[in-house]
């Protein structure tokens, strides 16, 4: 996920950074100097931003999956107190 987000952002700079040099008519290496020192930024910040967003996620279910056991563990034992043995019964 990280790694992914990353080059994705930093494609995505990378095409922007073209785009916007050619459109200002700028000489073809000071457009490509700038989009690949865009797309390296870019990157940085994209990999930041998805470890960032994996520690949000994992935090998240882990605190859900706890939640989760608890509720269980609560719904387990209210079942067992309230499960009580049927009298005995004895047929003479």
């Amino acid at each position: 996920m990280v790694g992914k987000l990353g080059a994705q952002l930093g494609l995505l700079a990378f095409a922007f950074g073209l785009l916007a040099g050619i459109a200002v008519g700028n000489p073809p290496t000071t457009v490509l100097t700038r989009a690949l020192l865009i797309m390296v930024m870019a990157v940085f910040l994209g990999q930041f931003v998805g470890w960032a967003g994996k520690l949000v996620l994992r935090d998240h279910l882990q605190r859900r999956k706890f939640e989760i056991d608890r509720a269980h563990q609560e719904a387990t034992a209210a079942a067992s107190a309230t499960d009580e043995p049927a009298p005995a019964t004895t047929e003479s």
